[in-house]
């Protein structure tokens, strides 16, 4: 009976570490993408090649919908690892 009972906490802590884990890796993300276009557009200010600022704005799209699309699988993943838990 004991054992069951440290299984479910055990569960719930990893449960809460997850969530907290992922809400960190939400806020650094945003920060990210955020100080990134500032950046970009500093670094542009400097730059007189139209072409070459449409290419690092390109790129830095591209980064924005990767890392959003790396944190969604990885979302998605933690919730199917989060039901499968609760179905044993």
């Amino acid at each position: 009976m004991n054992v069951r009972r440290i299984m479910k906490v055990m569960k719930n802590w990893q449960k809460i570490s997850g969530v907290v884990t992922f809400v960190a890796i939400a806020i650094c993300e945003l920060l990210l993408c955020a100080n990134t276009y500032l950046d970009l557009k500093y670094i542009a200010l400097d730059l007189y090649w139209p072409d070459e600022i449409e290419r690092l704005y390109q790129r830095t799209n591209s980064l924005s919908i990767a890392l959003l699309l790396n944190y969604i699988i990885a979302l998605a993943l933690f919730i199917c690892l989060w039901r499968k838990g609760g179905k044993r």
